[in-house]
């Protein structure tokens, strides 16, 4: 028996939404920028998506944008700074997927003044440190929404009220705030309107889609100049004709996946990985503070073995775990993030994420823990 405990890094297929879009994809196959008959329900179609979309995430339909995936949103909202001359400040957790990290990065070498703010102890960016970095030069502010190697949820409304209030006291709304939100849906409730943010990223292969499907949520068009040239699909934010069939994938799986359930599974997991010997939760508040993470995702340590041997060992017994982020391809990357919350080297090294999904079994996590017991037994607890 094979047993996926991967989610946050791609979640198990739901064959029902790949059925239905690629059905609707081949019923609509059309140019949806051609100006005829097929082009015009083409296009009817995408619009009928894109409404889907902003019901579910609580948005006006014309502040939502159809791209490949989280990487290429969160690419499309850093990179349009480039056209600033004066790029100003820019401030990101240090908890950010590669996608965010790398761009911000591009920009300090553009000029840009990038501050990056570490987490305290729990793994949670503090909105007052956060606030202390705004200066009247910050143009943006990134912070995800749901820390991908450990489930921390982050304080994302109380950084958006302190930001706003800032920008009152200046006189003014002049900072851009985005938020990685691609591991959120499933996990908490996503209300755009509400969270006051002014963009955010989606990927429908978190939550049971196709990859290749994601969202840009943009509340005002006109605060990015992108970069992107082409034929003027999506508004211009994102030239190239449209898949409906991974539009439809996308309204499909935020249709059905969307809503945070509860997960008997997890709940097993946690309180079954609390027993074991040697297990080090990261961070520590993950097994004394759960209700400040996302209950799928749990990052723990079973030192001194090292993670990737933990994972290689479990994955030739068919049971899939991961060392971090599946974008992170190196130890040092994987790791940072774990570092940066204060958790020593060692440990670090030693960790392993174990996600989790709708259709996590509690027989799963049973094997999981059985093959989790004998490993230990054999690597770590002798003498």
């Amino acid at each position: 028996m094979t047993v996926y405990l991967d989610w946050a890094a791609t979640a198990l297929p739901d064959g029902d939404i790949y059925r239905e879009a690629a059905d609707r994809g081949l019923e609509n196959w059309g140019n949806p920028s051609a100006r005829h008959g097929r082009g015009f329900s083409a296009r009817e179609a995408l619009e009928e998506d894109r409404r889907r979309c902003a019901e579910r995430l609580n948005c006006p339909a014309e502040t939502l944008y159809f791209t490949s995936g989280g990487t290429e949103s969160n690419n499309i909202v850093l990179l349009s700074r480039l056209a600033d001359r004066t790029p100003g400040r820019i401030i990101i957790s240090s908890l950010e997927h590669p996608s965010l990290s790398g761009p911000a990065e591009l920009l300090k070498k553009q000029g840009a003044d990038l501050k990056i703010l570490r987490p305290d102890g729990r793994g949670r960016i503090d909105p007052e440190k956060l606030e202390k970095q705004l200066d009247r030069n910050t143009r943006l502010v990134s912070v995800m929404a749901v820390h991908n190697e450990t489930g921390a949820l982050q304080p994302l409304g109380e950084i958006v009220r302190r930001v706003r209030e800032f920008e009152k006291r200046e006189g003014g709304r002049r900072v851009h705030i985005h938020s990685d939100m691609v591991q959120a849906p499933g996990k908490i409730p996503v209300d755009l309107t509400g969270l006051d943010l002014d963009s955010a990223s989606f990927s429908a292969h978190k939550i049971r889609g196709p990859k290749g499907a994601g969202l840009l949520y943009l509340r005002l068009r006109k605060e990015l100049s992108v970069l992107y040239r082409g034929g003027g699909q999506e508004r211009g934010m994102r030239p190239g004709t449209e898949s409906l069939l991974n539009s439809r994938a996308m309204a499909l799986s935020l249709e059905k996946w969307a809503d945070p359930s509860p997960s008997p599974a997890a709940e097993l997991l946690l309180k079954e990985l609390s027993r074991l010997g040697g297990i080090r939760f990261n961070p520590p508040a993950r097994l004394t503070e759960p209700e400040l993470f996302a209950p799928e995702i749990i990052n723990f340590s079973l030192p001194p073995l090292p993670g990737e041997v933990l994972q290689r060992i479990l994955s030739e017994k068919g049971i899939y775990i991961s060392t971090g982020s599946a974008c992170s391809s190196n130890k040092k990357s994987h790791t940072e993030g774990l570092k940066s919350m204060g958790i020593d080297d060692k440990t670090a090294h030693s960790s392993v994420r174990v996600s989790l999904g709708p259709a996590t079994t509690e027989e799963e996590i049973g094997l999981f823990l059985e093959a989790l017991r004998e490993i230990g037994k054999d690597y770590v607890f002798q003498g």
